[in-house]
């Protein structure tokens, strides 16, 4: 939602204290508890969420 915000030129969303409002970073949860997160970062936003998701998959068995 953040970012979508942002591309439509919403840009105080960018300076929310302590977020970085883009897509790239997802939450490690297993057995509903938050682990942590792994963010991505080098690629287009919604690729870096893919291989998020990937790299959390690996991580935490389904």
């Amino acid at each position: 939602m953040f970012e979508e915000q942002i591309n439509q030129g919403h840009l105080r969303y960018l300076g929310l204290p302590g977020a970085i409002p883009i897509e790239g970073g997802l939450p490690i949860v297993m057995n509903d508890q938050f682990l942590g997160a792994i963010g991505v970062s080098g690629v287009r936003s919604h690729q870096d969420a893919q291989i998020a998701q990937v790299g959390i998959n690996a991580l935490v068995p389904q």
